[in-house]
C-alpha cells in the first residue's frame, strides 16, 4: 500500500469528519458544535453626493429701543434742554421737582448780563413741553407756582427804556397745564420795542 503525502490541513479535516461520524448517535454532551454563517454581501446603491447643509441664519429681530426714563425729570436733564438751544439757566431756585409743571428761566448766551433775550422753558412730568413765547423777553421772573400752573411777571418797556430799566411796570401771566396743552390765562405782552408797553 502506497501512502500519499497529505497536507496537514487536509489531515485535520479528515480527523474531524471521522470524529463527527463516530459521535452522531451518542450523547452530544461534551462536544462543541461550531456554526458558521456565510458572509452576506450587501450592495449599497450609489447616491449623488450632496453639498453640506448650511445652518439657517437666526431670524432677524427688531432693534431694541431703550425706554425713556421714568419718574421725575432731574434739574440736570432740564438744563441740558436749555443748553442745546443756546440758553443758560438764569437761576435754579425756580425748579420744583415735586410739581407736575416745572419751569426754568433761560438767558440766551451772549446776552447783556441778566437782561434781554430771556425765555421761560416749561416741563411737564419727564419732558420739555415748550417755551412761554416764540420771541425772547427783556425780563422774566417766576412769581407763583402750583402743581399745574406757573405765573410769570414780564418787565414792561417804553420805547426809550434801556434793557436794564423797564419803566412801564410789569404784566403777570399764568400758564396752566391741562395734561395735554400749556395755555396762558392772560394775554402775553407784545415783543415790539415800539409798543408803549412791550416785553421786548
Amino acid at each position: 500500500m502506497t501512502l500519499r503525502r497529505t497536507s496537514i490541513p487536509a489531515l485535520a479535516a479528515l480527523l474531524l469528519a471521522l470524529a463527527w461520524a463516530g459521535c452522531g448517535d451518542g450523547d452530544d454532551r461534551g462536544t462543541t458544535v461550531v456554526e458558521t454563517t456565510a458572509t452576506r454581501t450587501v450592495t449599497v446603491p450609489a447616491t449623488t453626493p450632496t453639498a453640506p447643509t448650511t445652518p439657517a441664519a437666526p431670524p432677524a429681530t427688531a432693534p431694541q429701543t431703550t425706554p425713556a426714563p421714568s419718574g421725575p425729570l432731574t434739574l440736570h436733564a432740564a438744563e441740558q434742554v436749555l443748553d442745546e438751544r443756546g440758553f443758560a439757566p438764569l437761576t435754579e431756585r425756580d425748579w420744583r421737582p415735586d410739581q407736575t409743571l416745572k419751569v426754568l428761566i433761560g438767558v440766551r448766551r451772549g446776552g447783556a448780563g441778566d437782561g434781554g433775550q430771556q425765555q421761560a422753558f416749561f416741563f411737564a412730568g419727564d419732558r420739555w413741553i415748550g417755551t412761554d413765547a416764540s420771541a425772547p423777553s427783556g425780563r422774566i421772573a417766576v412769581v407763583d407756582q402750583s402743581d399745574d400752573a406757573i405765573t410769570l411777571a414780564y418787565g414792561l418797556y417804553r420805547p426809550g427804556d434801556s434793557i436794564e430799566s423797564p419803566s412801564a411796570g410789569e404784566a403777570q401771566v399764568t400758564f396752566a397745564w391741562d395734561g395735554a396743552r400749556l395755555r396762558p390765562r392772560q394775554p402775553i405782552p407784545p415783543a415790539d420795542p415800539q409798543a408803549p408797553r412791550s416785553r421786548r
